[in-house]
């Protein structure tokens, strides 16, 4: 019982900082939303990762 309880009060190990989530939600018009899901499955992705690839390019981040 008393190591369930050392283990219990220890603090978590965190290997890497989490990334900052936009709070805001945005909504898309219908036709872009079409038009993103239409491309995004063309290149088999999700709408998410597709957007996420076309934000990266649009302000040039490489990660």
């Amino acid at each position: 019982m008393d190591q369930l309880k050392d283990s219990m009060n220890s603090n978590p190990v965190i290997n890497e900082t989490p990334a900052p989530r936009i709070s805001n939600s945005y909504t898309l018009k219908q036709n872009i939303a079409n038009k993103l899901a239409r491309r995004a499955k063309e290149k088999e992705l999700t709408g998410s990762r597709y957007l996420e690839q076309l934000l990266k390019k649009e302000f040039n981040l490489n990660g």
